[in-house]
């Protein structure tokens, strides 16, 4: 009796105890919600530049919090499908930077110009301004922020197709038919050819350049574009060139037109101020054994 007792105040308690509350979404899940929304948006004006010679987008913290106060991000929140949450203040908009922050979607930036670069040891290059990472984010108005989240696409998706159809097809080679392995095989020895055509070309080059540069100096380069950084025709044009050194040319700096100096008189004319220069003829002898002197006297018209 004792046991059944026992046993029907426990089923009562746990009948009796409430459900347990519903768990709230994952942190990182809100994180990349905010995240999807935010990448991309016309308002935050991402660019490119380099992080440790990579390619990435950046953007400035005060669009983050124009993007995240907008219409269109309060009409999404809305929508409890989209897993946004609600953003009505700055200090929202701020929270929900912050958990992008922790989540290492973005991290703050440090903008180098050209001589920092330098200083640092990178490259810089044109167009496309280098960045340092920050271990600590300020949250100031014009403070950068560079993204570590990439949207995904259905790119992503046909590309992944598209590698393990590739995968596949390789690893079934030996199933092929007897035309396409035979194709495949011709192809091969017209890269290896057209490869071994670019290293013979290369040597014979150097040897004629070496040659004529003792005969017939300054030398003589076949094919001088073949390691510029052009197109794959251009890389063959022109046939030959000699040996010269580029000179840039140094335009001539436009000289400043001499000035005029007006003076206005009370009925609003202007007139223009003349000038007229006397020498006396005492001046004019010492001025052959000496330097002349000038007088400037102003003569009312």
């Amino acid at each position: 009796m004792s046991q059944q007792q026992g046993q029907s105040q426990t089923h009562q308690t746990q009948a009796q105890s409430p459900s347990p509350p519903p768990q709230q979404q994952p942190v990182d899940v809100i994180a990349l919600n905010i995240a999807s929304f935010l990448r991309n948006h016309k308002l935050l004006k991402q660019r490119q530049g380099l992080l440790q010679g990579n390619s990435i987008d950046f953007f400035r913290f005060k669009r983050a919090i124009r993007a995240l106060l907008s219409e269109e991000y309060s009409k999404k929140s809305s929508n409890p499908k989209n897993g946004l949450p609600p953003i009505t203040n700055e200090d929202h908009a701020k929270a929900a930077f912050i958990l992008l922050i922790k989540s290492k979607l973005l991290i703050p930036g440090n903008k180098l110009s050209s001589s920092e670069t330098r200083e640092n040891n990178l490259i810089p290059k044109k167009g496309l301004p280098t960045f340092l990472p920050l271990q600590r984010a300020e949250l100031t108005p014009d403070e950068y922020y560079i993204w570590f989240y990439k949207k995904k696409s259905p790119w992503d998706l046909i590309i992944a197709i598209g590698i393990v159809i590739g995968i596949f097809t390789i690893i079934l080679f030996p199933l092929w038919p007897f035309f396409m392995r035979r194709g495949v095989w011709y192809l091969s020895m017209a890269m290896l050819g057209f490869i071994a055509l670019f290293f013979v070309i290369a040597i014979i080059r150097l040897i004629l350049f070496g040659i004529t540069y003792f005969l017939l100096s300054p030398g003589i380069w076949i094919f001088p574009n073949l390691f510029e950084d052009v197109g794959f025709i251009d890389s063959f044009i022109p046939l030959y060139e000699w040996n010269y050194p580029k000179v840039k040319n140094s335009k001539s700096k436009s000289k400043p037109k001499p000035k005029t100096n007006v003076i206005k008189n009370s009925n609003a004319e202007s007139i223009p101020q003349s000038t007229t220069t006397t020498t006396t003829s005492s001046e004019k002898s010492e001025s052959n054994s000496t330097k002349g002197k000038v007088t400037l006297e102003e003569v009312e018209e």
